[in-house]
């Protein structure tokens, strides 16, 4: 597993790479524009506390294009499996430019790891939404168990103010 494990961390660096290379500017198509009804005006900053479709909360703090929080998940395979309280520290990178794209993973306390990829957006009413996919890879027992361990999906946090 702990190949499998530096494998991706190699690929989330690579996109922040790919996404340094081009000075932050994430070019969406007039579609996506229009979907997500992005305000090219407006400044998506990560830092702060989300919260997904689910409940779970994600507390980010960026510090230049390093992102250091922590994961508290309200979604679980089966009770306990993300550890005795459902949290784990993370780590990650975001990009520079108005509507960052960012990268993290989280080690959860029984040994799987999650790491997810997504995008910033300031919507036009002032509020910021984080658009993310995710995979999570839990421990198999054996080899024969490898083809169920990996789980692929979506998340979609709403910044949550601190009044």
């Amino acid at each position: 597993m702990k190949i499998r494990v530096a494998e991706l961390i190699v690929i989330l660096e690579l996109c922040v790479v790919l996404v340094h290379f081009t000075n932050g500017e994430v070019s969406l198509t007039g579609r996506s524009e229009a979907l997500y009804a992005v305000n090219k005006g407006s400044y998506c900053n990560v830092t702060g506390v989300w919260r997904s479709d689910q409940g779970s909360l994600l507390h980010l703090h960026a510090v230049g294009s390093i992102l250091k929080g922590f994961y508290m998940t309200t979604v679980e395979s089966s009770p306990g499996a993300a550890g005795f309280h459902g949290q784990a520290g993370l780590t990650g990178f975001v990009s520079e430019g108005a509507q960052s794209t960012v990268a993290f993973s989280v080690l959860w306390e029984k040994g799987s790891c999650t790491s997810w990829v997504g995008q910033c957006f300031a919507m036009p009413n002032g509020e910021r939404v984080l658009k993310t996919h995710w995979m999570l890879r839990s421990v198999a027992k054996n080899p024969a168990e490898n083809w169920m361990s990996t789980r692929f999906g979506e998340d979609n946090f709403t910044f949550v103010p601190v009044s």
